[in-house]
């Protein structure tokens, strides 16, 4: 599967059956997410949780966690810990999460990030016993209701014209889009060109190759799509940049859409090497946060 079909079909979903995942399943996930402790986010300082018990979950988040009180329920959860609460952790840590999405969608599972961020600690504590950690965000998961999902359309249907996708990356047409898609800002709003403020001309992204690139970044996913990020285009690399850089949750919008701008770029050939920028600037509209090789 493509990276822009994954983008273009993945909903967040609300309503999951009720019944527990098998053993193997859930063995699966744990050896994921156990790769990416042992291998980054230990180093960096964060880890991913196994909740089985979602049951008890939600019972204990039940009208304080999710988006405005109302809490998911799902039969389990990935809880994103975190021992440092500093930029790159908030970065990195988004980034590997929206990994695990992509993993469990091509499990044909459901997934729904849940901001428990301003969740009292008192309540933390129910779920979480590591002294030295905090828990920002949980990730619902599980087989989708398929009667509810029916009556939520993907943000935008695709259609593979190629018979090769690989060798034809432009391959795969938009074919329809809905109201949430309309929403989003134009690239124009999104990209600048060498500098701050200076929007970024469609032809001229034709003619870098980065067009389609854009076109589709535009729906990585924000929280209540505020869509704080930005990209400077200069010299082969993009610069992404948030504004309101006090705020750590545009951090993590930060690394979800460096992690589409990644896979989105692999799926024309273009390896997309990044890299975290702790920048100090006297910017107080908006800061770079990262850079990638286009």
């Amino acid at each position: 599967m493509s990276f822009r079909e994954f983008l273009a079909n993945v909903q967040s979903v609300r309503d999951y059956e009720k019944d527990s995942l098998k053993h193997v399943v859930i063995g699966d996930i744990k050896a994921y997410i156990g790769d990416i402790n042992a291998n980054i986010g230990r180093e960096k300082g964060f880890s991913f949780i196994m909740f089985e018990n979602g049951e008890e979950v939600f019972s204990d988040l039940e009208g304080v966690g999710g988006y405005s009180g109302i809490m998911i329920k799902s039969p389990h959860y990935i809880g994103l810990s975190i021992s440092k609460e500093e930029p790159e952790t908030e970065f990195l840590s988004a980034y590997y999460m929206q990994s695990i999405v992509k993993k469990l969608f091509e499990m044909d599972l459901g997934t729904c990030w849940i901001n428990v961020r301003n969740v009292s600690s008192t309540a933390k504590t129910k779920i979480l016993t590591h002294d030295k950690s905090n828990i920002n965000y949980l990730l619902a998961f599980g087989e989708a209701n398929e009667k509810a999902l029916k009556q939520k359309a993907p943000q935008i249907k695709v259609l593979n014209t190629s018979s090769s996708y690989k060798t034809d990356p432009y391959g795969t047409k938009v074919i329809e889009a809905n109201e949430s898609d309309k929403a989003r800002l134009p690239i124009g709003e999104i990209v600048y060109m060498h500098e701050w403020g200076k929007e970024a001309q469609y032809e001229e992204l034709e003619q870098r190759g980065v067009a389609d690139i854009f076109a589709y970044v535009r729906n990585a996913p924000s929280y209540k799509n505020i869509q704080p990020c930005r990209f400077i285009l200069k010299d082969g690399e993009a610069y992404l940049a948030i504004f309101n850089p006090q705020n750590k949750g545009n951090y993590v919008d930060a690394g979800i859409m460096m992690y589409t701008l990644e896979g989105l770029a692999k799926d024309l050939g273009i390896p997309g090497k990044w890299t975290f920028i702790k920048e100090e600037s006297d910017h107080k509209e908006y800061a770079i946060v990262a850079k990638i090789e286009l």
